[in-house]
Formats: C-alpha cells, structure tokens, sequence
C-alpha cells in the first residue's frame, strides 16, 4: 500500500499528513497522533486500513512536518484538524486518536458533530489525574544530556509493556526523539490542562474505546471512566499491551477499528431503514386523512 505525504495551509501554516488508501469517494477514516510524536506511527493503520478507507494521519501543529502555533493547547489543535478536514473535504469522517489525539478528537466532535460520524478512542481520556511536579523539578536541575537520557529512560518505561515486541520500541522511541524540545513541553501542559468531561458527556457519536491492559501512562481504570462519560461508547481491553498499543498490537488495533466502522454503516442502514417505513406510514396517515376529510364534507 502506498504511503504520500502531502501537505495544506491552514490560517496561513503548513500542515503536512500521511495519505493512503481508496479514491476520495471512498470512506474517509481521521488518524490523529499523541504527544511528541507525529503521523508515522500510525505506519501499521495506513498500511491496513488503506486497502478498504481513504485514511489521512495529520501531522498536529508544531509535529512532523507541521508548522507550530503560537498556543497550542486540545483545544486550539481540535480547531486546526476541523480546518484541515474542510480543506481536504473529508466530510463525514471517523475519527481515530491515540492518547492526547483520543482528547483532540473529543473536542473535534463536540465541534463538529455533523462531521465526525464515530470516534475511536486509543489510550484516551478526558482529564487527567493530578501529579506531583517534585519529580519534574528536580530533572531541571540536572545537566542537559543527564536530563534527556532519564527522560527517554522513563518515557520507555510508562509508555511499552515489558512484552512489547522490540520494532515497535524502536519506532516509538525514534518518534519521541525526532520530536522538537518544544513541542514536547507545549504537549505536557495542554495534556495537565485539559479537561473534556462535559464534552465527553455531550458526544452523540458512536464510539469505541481502546486501551491496553498494562498501560501505565493512561490505565484502564482512566479508559473504563471515559466509557461511563460518553453516552454511546464501548470498551475494549487488549490483554498484556501497553500505551502504546497501536504500535504494541497493531493487528488487533486495525481489526477493531474495521469492526467498529463496518458497525456504523450497519447502524446508517438501519437508521436510513427505519426513516423510510416511517416515511412510508407518514404517507398512509396523510392518506387517510385525507380520505377521512372529503368523506367529512361530501357525506
């Protein structure tokens, strides 16, 4: 399956995606990425899922090849990734995020409803727990190479399982370093800042949750919360993978994502179903009424 990378101007800034997949009159399918990394891991998902979807992976602002925004935040990068739909005109879209992208696709459908016809949620939540900052200002003091070298040692740690197969480490943590200095603070702090509880609670997509079971950085008890937030949402556990799941279990992830999009045009067919035997009992009703009426005044 081919891959391009193509790029559209945004409010007057670059935003670069991977491409893969069917004609633009194919399904279209959303990918966006977590914090510090960028469209390329989502490497597995545009190889499978392209054969069947048109499958774009957005490079979010201040990623990739993205230019930066001047205040990034979930919200400030949810408005970005509307814009990009409408100038790709991927309309209707399902939306898939991993991590701090399942929260921009939180606040792209509360957005954009009519856009995004369902929502896959990967190692998401709406609002993270509080963390002691102790930890964060003693790395500050530390001289630079120490202080990096401990990070990307701790950022393996919480973001693989111990199971995690060694390609999919590798790629994750090349991801993690490729990314600038300053888009992993900007990150950090829009992920302590947010809190989508009220638009997770307002969703009217379907949605699917992802989360595996030995995932440290956004645990399950996090996802199972998500669940009871949104209004028509699912949970599924992949056993033994981490936080990084896309990567960990990449087979399973793809066959979950197509059981859920086949779920939703089985939903549209049965909605557009149920609105035509209903269309055509309107009809009956407005017969015999009218029936009934020339028989009121000719009788």
């Amino acid at each position: 399956m081919p891959i391009d990378r193509r790029s559209v101007v945004v409010d007057g800034r670059r935003v670069s995606y991977l491409t893969a997949g069917g004609s633009a009159a194919a399904r279209a399918i959303l990918l966006i990425h977590g914090s510090a990394v960028s469209a390329g891991y989502w490497i597995n998902q545009l190889c499978s899922l392209g054969d069947a979807f048109q499958v774009a992976a957005i490079d979010l602002p201040g990623h990739g090849k993205s230019d930066p925004i001047p205040q990034a935040s979930v919200e400030a990068y949810a408005e970005t990734v509307g814009k990009f739909l409408e100038a790709l005109g991927m309309d209707p879209v399902l939306v898939v995020g991993h991590s701090l992208g399942g929260a921009v696709a939180i606040a792209l459908a509360a957005r954009r409803p009519e856009t995004v016809t369902g929502l896959v949620l990967v190692a998401s939540c709406a609002k993270l727990p509080r963390v002691d900052g102790s930890r964060e200002r003693l790395l500050a003091y530390l001289p630079g190479p120490l202080r990096r070298m401990l990070f990307f040692w701790t950022a393996q740690k919480l973001l693989f399982s111990p199971a995690a197969p060694g390609h999919a480490v590798s790629l994750g943590m090349h991801e993690l370093r490729s990314c600038r200095a300053e888009t992993v603070v900007q990150d950090f702090h829009a992920a302590q800042a947010m809190d989508l509880t009220r638009q997770a609670t307002e969703l009217e997509a379907p949605t699917l949750i992802l989360c595996g079971s030995r995932d440290r950085l956004t645990p399950p008890a996090l996802s199972e919360h998500l669940r009871k937030l949104i209004p028509r949402s699912r949970l599924s556990l992949v056993e033994g993978a981490g936080h990084m799941v896309l990567l960990e279990a990449p087979e399973r992830v793809n066959q979950e994502i197509l059981g859920f999009a086949a779920s939703l045009r089985g939903e549209a067919r049965s909605f557009t179903v149920k609105w035509e035997r209903r269309g055509r009992s309107l009809v009956r009703r407005l017969l015999d009424w009218t029936r009934a009426c020339v028989l009121f005044l000719t009788s």
